[in-house]
């Protein structure tokens, strides 16, 4: 194995438990972990730079109760590194959100450092179904989608 492709696996790790073990104490620690011009994307937003990054996941602390994540599986596939995690939190709209998800991971060229994460989950049924009055509309829209 080469020395990039132990690094990438590395720095995977790091930033597996990075999630893992996030709180609102620790978010800083991103900055350890990606490059300077590191790029996070999720259904709801992109931010770039690590300093964004952390503020949009501080404010995770304060809009949910007892946010957790748990990574479940890891796989490194040449160039890009993915993650299936779990999340689960309380919100005042929804009560208990809990979903999986996948997050896909981009590496600098030594590959000490993340470059890049996109997650993939499905936010129209994960998040904005289970919200009041949206959520049926959503589901009507699925099941009119479903019968074609």
């Amino acid at each position: 194995m080469s020395d990039v492709s132990e690094n990438k696996r590395q720095i995977m790790a790091a930033y597996s438990k990075y999630y893992c073990d996030l709180n609102s104490d620790n978010v800083d620690d991103l900055f350890d972990l990606v490059t300077d011009d590191f790029e996070f994307t999720d259904p709801f937003t992109t931010k770039h730079g690590p300093e964004n990054v952390c503020a949009y996941l501080s404010k995770t602390f304060s809009e949910t109760k007892n946010p957790n994540f748990v990574v479940t599986h890891q796989a490194l596939d040449g160039d890009l590194g993915f993650l299936r995690w779990r999340f689960s939190a309380k919100l005042k709209v929804i009560g208990l959100w809990e979903f999986t998800g996948m997050t896909a991971l981009t590496f600098n060229e030594d590959g000490t450092k993340i470059a890049s994460h996109v997650d993939h989950w499905d936010a129209s049924q994960n998040f904005y179904a289970k919200i009041p009055v949206l959520g049926c509309i959503i589901r009507l829209l699925a099941r009119r989608v479903a019968a074609v």
